[in-house]
Protein backbone atom coordinates (compact mmCIF):
# COMPACT_ATOMS: atom_id res chain seq x y z
CA UNK A 1 0.00 0.00 0.00
CA UNK A 2 1.44 3.32 -0.97
CA UNK A 3 1.27 6.33 1.30
CA UNK A 4 -0.94 8.13 -1.24
CA UNK A 5 -3.55 5.39 -0.93
CA UNK A 6 -3.32 5.43 2.88
CA UNK A 7 -3.84 9.20 2.95
CA UNK A 8 -6.99 8.95 0.84
CA UNK A 9 -8.78 6.68 3.31
CA UNK A 10 -10.89 8.64 5.74
CA UNK A 11 -13.15 6.98 8.29
CA UNK A 12 -16.87 7.59 7.85
CA UNK A 13 -17.07 9.21 11.28
CA UNK A 14 -15.20 9.40 14.54
CA UNK A 15 -14.18 6.05 15.93
CA UNK A 16 -16.12 5.24 19.08
CA UNK A 17 -15.05 3.20 22.08
CA UNK A 18 -17.11 0.38 23.48
CA UNK A 19 -16.78 -2.53 25.84
CA UNK A 20 -19.19 -4.98 24.37
CA UNK A 21 -19.10 -7.44 27.26
CA UNK A 22 -22.87 -7.01 27.42
CA UNK A 23 -23.11 -9.14 24.27
CA UNK A 24 -22.31 -12.12 26.48
CA UNK A 25 -25.84 -11.66 27.90
CA UNK A 26 -27.69 -11.72 24.59
CA UNK A 27 -30.36 -14.44 24.57
CA UNK A 28 -31.11 -16.76 21.67
CA UNK A 29 -32.57 -14.33 19.16
CA UNK A 30 -33.88 -15.07 15.68
CA UNK A 31 -31.19 -14.55 13.00
CA UNK A 32 -32.78 -11.30 11.80
CA UNK A 33 -32.62 -10.02 15.40
CA UNK A 34 -28.84 -10.51 15.50
CA UNK A 35 -28.45 -8.96 12.06
CA UNK A 36 -30.54 -5.94 13.06
CA UNK A 37 -28.66 -5.53 16.36
CA UNK A 38 -25.26 -5.55 14.67
CA UNK A 39 -26.45 -3.10 12.03
CA UNK A 40 -27.81 -0.75 14.70
CA UNK A 41 -24.50 -0.99 16.56
CA UNK A 42 -22.69 0.08 13.41
CA UNK A 43 -25.04 3.04 12.86
CA UNK A 44 -25.16 4.39 16.42
CA UNK A 45 -24.14 7.83 17.62
CA UNK A 46 -21.99 8.19 20.74
CA UNK A 47 -24.00 6.89 23.70
CA UNK A 48 -25.96 4.39 21.65
CA UNK A 49 -28.62 6.53 19.98
CA UNK A 50 -29.69 5.16 16.60
CA UNK A 51 -31.57 7.61 14.41
CA UNK A 52 -33.32 5.61 11.69
CA UNK A 53 -36.83 4.56 10.76
CA UNK A 54 -37.74 0.95 10.13
CA UNK A 55 -37.64 1.72 6.41
CA UNK A 56 -34.08 3.10 6.68
CA UNK A 57 -32.94 0.11 8.74
CA UNK A 58 -34.50 -2.23 6.18
CA UNK A 59 -32.78 -0.43 3.31
CA UNK A 60 -29.43 -0.60 5.10
CA UNK A 61 -29.83 -4.35 5.54
CA UNK A 62 -31.45 -5.05 2.15
CA UNK A 63 -34.47 -6.51 3.97
CA UNK A 64 -38.16 -5.85 3.85
CA UNK A 65 -39.57 -3.44 6.42
CA UNK A 66 -41.74 -6.21 7.87
CA UNK A 67 -38.65 -8.21 8.79
CA UNK A 68 -37.39 -5.25 10.83
CA UNK A 69 -40.80 -4.89 12.49
CA UNK A 70 -40.79 -8.59 13.43
CA UNK A 71 -37.18 -8.52 14.74
CA UNK A 72 -37.43 -5.33 16.81
CA UNK A 73 -39.69 -6.77 19.56
CA UNK A 74 -37.05 -9.43 20.21
CA UNK A 75 -34.39 -6.75 20.78
CA UNK A 76 -36.74 -4.78 23.02
CA UNK A 77 -37.72 -7.89 25.02
CA UNK A 78 -34.02 -8.69 25.48
CA UNK A 79 -33.54 -5.12 26.81
CA UNK A 80 -30.87 -4.49 24.17
CA UNK A 81 -32.85 -1.71 22.48
CA UNK A 82 -35.33 0.83 23.82
CA UNK A 83 -37.71 2.58 21.45
CA UNK A 84 -37.45 6.27 22.29
CA UNK A 85 -39.94 7.34 19.62
CA UNK A 86 -40.51 6.79 15.91
CA UNK A 87 -37.11 6.70 14.22
CA UNK A 88 -35.13 6.89 17.48
CA UNK A 89 -33.76 3.86 19.29
CA UNK A 90 -31.43 3.65 22.26
CA UNK A 91 -28.95 0.80 22.58
CA UNK A 92 -28.37 -0.56 26.07
CA UNK A 93 -25.33 1.14 27.69
CA UNK A 94 -23.61 -2.23 28.14
CA UNK A 95 -23.45 -2.66 24.34
CA UNK A 96 -23.42 0.98 23.21
CA UNK A 97 -20.31 2.79 22.00
CA UNK A 98 -19.07 5.97 23.64
CA UNK A 99 -16.41 8.59 23.04
CA UNK A 100 -14.31 7.20 25.89
CA UNK A 101 -14.50 4.36 28.44
CA UNK A 102 -15.37 6.63 31.37
CA UNK A 103 -18.61 7.69 29.65
CA UNK A 104 -19.70 4.08 29.33
CA UNK A 105 -18.74 3.27 32.91
CA UNK A 106 -20.84 6.20 34.16
CA UNK A 107 -23.80 5.13 32.03
CA UNK A 108 -23.63 1.53 33.25
CA UNK A 109 -23.28 2.61 36.90
CA UNK A 110 -26.35 4.85 36.51
CA UNK A 111 -28.52 1.90 35.41
CA UNK A 112 -31.05 0.56 37.90
CA UNK A 113 -29.96 -2.92 38.99
CA UNK A 114 -32.92 -4.59 37.26
CA UNK A 115 -31.90 -3.03 33.92
CA UNK A 116 -28.38 -4.46 33.91
CA UNK A 117 -27.91 -7.31 31.47
CA UNK A 118 -25.63 -9.23 33.83
CA UNK A 119 -28.11 -9.45 36.73
CA UNK A 120 -30.56 -12.33 36.94
CA UNK A 121 -31.32 -14.85 34.25
CA UNK A 122 -31.29 -12.83 31.03
CA UNK A 123 -32.67 -15.76 28.99
CA UNK A 124 -35.74 -16.20 31.24
CA UNK A 125 -36.30 -12.46 31.41
CA UNK A 126 -36.19 -12.22 27.60
CA UNK A 127 -38.71 -15.06 27.20
CA UNK A 128 -41.03 -13.53 29.82
CA UNK A 129 -40.95 -10.08 28.20
CA UNK A 130 -41.41 -11.51 24.70
CA UNK A 131 -44.43 -13.53 25.86
CA UNK A 132 -45.96 -10.38 27.38
CA UNK A 133 -45.51 -8.64 24.02
CA UNK A 134 -47.07 -11.55 22.13
CA UNK A 135 -50.02 -11.70 24.55
CA UNK A 136 -50.64 -7.97 24.15
CA UNK A 137 -50.42 -8.27 20.37
CA UNK A 138 -52.94 -11.15 20.41
CA UNK A 139 -55.28 -9.18 22.68
CA UNK A 140 -55.20 -6.21 20.29
CA UNK A 141 -55.81 -8.47 17.27
CA UNK A 142 -58.78 -10.07 19.03
CA UNK A 143 -60.24 -6.66 19.90
CA UNK A 144 -59.77 -5.54 16.30
CA UNK A 145 -61.41 -8.72 14.97
CA UNK A 146 -64.42 -8.12 17.21
CA UNK A 147 -64.66 -4.64 15.83
CA UNK A 148 -63.87 -3.18 19.23
CA UNK A 149 -67.44 -1.91 19.35
CA UNK A 150 -68.71 -0.51 22.59
CA UNK A 151 -72.46 -0.85 22.86
CA UNK A 152 -74.23 2.43 23.21
CA UNK A 153 -77.32 2.45 25.34
CA UNK A 154 -80.15 4.85 24.86
CA UNK A 155 -79.27 7.95 26.85
CA UNK A 156 -81.54 8.82 29.74
CA UNK A 157 -83.33 12.10 29.42
CA UNK A 158 -82.19 14.77 31.75
CA UNK A 159 -84.84 16.72 33.62
CA UNK A 160 -84.99 20.32 32.80
CA UNK A 161 -83.93 22.63 35.60
CA UNK A 162 -85.59 26.03 35.92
Amino acid sequence: MTSAVAEEWVPRRNVLWGSFNGLAYVPRLPPTGYTLLLHMMSEQEPGGLVVATHDELATGLAMERGMISRAMPHLVAARLVTVVRRGRFQLHPMIAAFNDPREQQRAVRALPKDMRLDVGDFEDEYERRLQLHLDEKARKAEAKAKGNVTSITKPTRLKRVH
